[in-house]
């Protein structure tokens, strides 16, 4: 029998969704046979999670990483106390709560370079409140880089259902966008795709990339990145054996998904793709930080704060997101 990943599951910001949601996540008895899970967090946030879900899971705690055992078969709950109950009010931002993720999310990645666990998921969380708790950099995905050292990341990757998307440029000014559009960077973004398809399980994914400009650029007369930077970056790419096509015209490409049978899209700016995944499925949407030395996924929507505490909150995005970090880590240790 093959061996279980041990995959984390964080809390998120206790202000917010979170906390219900992973306490849903747990209740689903099926999942545990996809990993060996532990729970990293504060005990009594956990608690508070699982009032508002209405649900009793009396999991095994521990205090430190040395006394994590999947012996009895259910998850684990590794006590990280960092935010008391009383200094939580929901749906407000709140500093104490950032820095409870902040420290949370660096424990967390302590144990992934320790290879105590092999890949992690976090619930949604407020950036405002995790810098004002202390966090130099403005979002997670900038402290990831940081502290794996993968400074050539461009972009996180963003999965709905069965379509994986990253893109050249993240969050840029689109005045900036341009500039940053060079072969390199493009080759870099499929390269990233590509290669996480297939740590996903994909042997062979179909990937297209759009255009910058609109129509593609006219052939031209609209624009020249198309010639000059991405569409030398594709055939390079297919030249190594990658299967990419494009650049295509970014008002259509999500018209090919099906048609073409398209796994993965690779767009230039920030919008380009997001605006139609979050049409397509805002509420079923993953984000997954490529380029790490694990995998390390989150639920693509926010803190949710209009649901706070009030059990409306719906699991399905963070379900997904676990499952997607379970495959991933369990084919990595293949």
């Amino acid at each position: 029998m093959a061996k279980k990943p041990t995959i984390g599951v964080l809390l998120g910001d206790p202000t917010g969704v979170g906390p219900e949601i992973t306490a849903k996540l747990l209740a689903q008895n099926a999942l545990h046979a996809l990993a060996n899970i532990v729970l990293i967090g504060d005990q009594r946030i956990f608690k508070m999670g699982q009032q508002v879900a209405k649900v009793d899971l009396p999991f095994p705690v521990v205090k430190r990483a040395e006394e994590v055992s999947f012996d009895c078969g259910a998850p684990v709950v590794l006590d990280f106390p960092t935010i008391a109950p009383e200094e939580v009010t929901y749906k407000k931002v709140n500093a104490k709560a950032g820095k409870s993720v902040y420290d949370t999310l660096l424990f967390a990645m302590d144990l992934s370079v320790q290879h105590k666990i092999d890949g992690f998921v976090f619930a949604p969380f407020h950036k405002a409140a995790m810098i004002q708790g202390g966090c130099p950099y403005h979002s997670e995905f900038e402290l990831f880089k940081n502290y794996y050292k993968r400074f050539d990341v461009l972009g996180e990757i963003n999965v709905l259902d069965d379509l994986w998307t990253t893109r050249v440029t993240s969050h840029v000014p689109i005045k900036d966008v341009a500039a940053l559009i060079t072969k390199d960077r493009v080759r870099t973004a499929i390269n990233l795709l590509d290669r996480e398809l297939k740590s996903f399980g994909l042997a062979r994914p179909h990937l297209a990339v759009t255009a910058l400009n609109p129509h593609a650029g006219e052939g031209g007369l609209c624009g020249t990145e198309e010639i000059d930077q991405i569409g030398p970056a594709i055939q390079e790419a297919q030249a190594a054996g990658v299967y990419a096509d494009g650049p295509f015209a970014a008002d259509t490409i999500f018209r090919r998904v099906e048609m073409d049978k398209i796994d993965g899209i690779i767009s230039m700016y920030h919008d380009q793709g997001q605006v139609a995944t979050k049409l397509l499925g805002f509420e079923r949407g993953v984000t997954f930080h490529g380029g790490m030395p694990v995998p390390i996924t989150t639920p693509a929507h926010g803190t949710a704060f209009g649901r706070a505490g009030e059990n409306r909150a719906d699991s399905g995005a963070i379900t997904r997101a676990f499952q997607v970090v379970c495959k991933v880590a369990a084919n990595k240790m293949k």
